[in-house]
């Protein structure tokens, strides 16, 4: 998927390796429903939430490092992408990102994210973004542009006593919604992903964030072995019962879906 050479960049504090690589595709083929292309600025993630589906693939990728603790910026994926385009059918329906953050911190520096963007402009393609950062704001003017395209957040939990146990580097949550308001005040389709489900402020949901969405998503803990010994340190085991499973979500039906539309995925 990239390449075994790589050079250092930097090393913040807290151990984070940021370092440069190569790619050899930039459009990889998805079976992901909905979506004929994924698109991945980078390999690992700076937030590292403890929870990450992605971890069962680091020994896959031959990757000997702790999630979180790595970012690989693939440098050279602008121009693979402008050499694929021409050699792909349009339009296509494209998801960035699916194994990463499109919006990392080292996004600011590296611009791959804002370069992609730049040359998906130019065909007719059907992209949706998910991030759980508030930099996508950096490409407003961009994103506008496009009139077939969706940004969603992803939201595990909207209270932040949660949030601390499970991914305490990712952005802040009312830096999301107050992101996801100025998006959709801008005209831009905007959704949330609540996933994996974990326990929410309803009323805080209804309030901040249904008037300003045009899709709910959700879905549920991914992997739950690899991450029960996480969510009992958490002290959250109880959201792989299958009976809180149900309960919340009757509780998402009766009280959001008459105000917005809400898939379980």
């Amino acid at each position: 998927m990239f390449s075994n050479t790589s050079r250092t960049l930097q090393r913040p504090p807290k151990g984070l390796q940021v370092e440069k690589t190569k790619t050899q595709t930039a459009l990889v083929r998805t079976r992901i429903p909905g979506f004929d292309y994924v698109i991945n600025p980078y390999v690992g993630c700076a937030f590292g939430c403890r929870f990450c589906y992605v971890r069962k693939f680091l020994d896959f990728w031959g990757i000997d490092r702790p999630w979180g603790s790595f970012v690989y910026a693939k440098v050279n994926l602008p121009d693979r992408l402008r050499r694929e385009v021409p050699r792909r059918r349009w339009p296509a329906r494209i998801l960035m990102s699916s194994a990463t953050d499109p919006y990392l911190p080292q996004e600011r520096h590296f611009r791959l994210t804002r370069r992609v963007l730049e040359i998906l402009q130019q065909v007719p393609v059907d992209l949706q973004i998910l991030t759980r950062s508030d930099l996508v704001l950096r490409d407003v003017d961009l994103l506008t542009r496009f009139p077939h395209l969706r940004v969603g957040f992803s939201l595990s939990t909207n209270r932040p006593e949660i949030k601390r146990r499970l991914e305490p580097r990712s952005p802040a949550i009312h830096r999301r919604i107050r992101a996801l308001q100025t998006l959709k005040q801008q005209g831009i389709r905007t959704y949330v992903f609540l996933a994996p489900l974990l326990p929410l402020d309803i009323e805080s949901l209804l309030r901040d964030v249904v008037p300003y969405v045009d899709e709910i998503l959700v879905d549920f803990m991914n992997y739950p072995g690899m991450n029960r010994r996480i969510l009992k340190q958490a002290g959250l085991e109880f959201v792989l019962s299958p009976e809180w499973i149900r309960k919340t979500v009757e509780e998402l039906e009766q009280r959001v879906r008459p105000y917005t539309p809400l898939r379980i995925v």
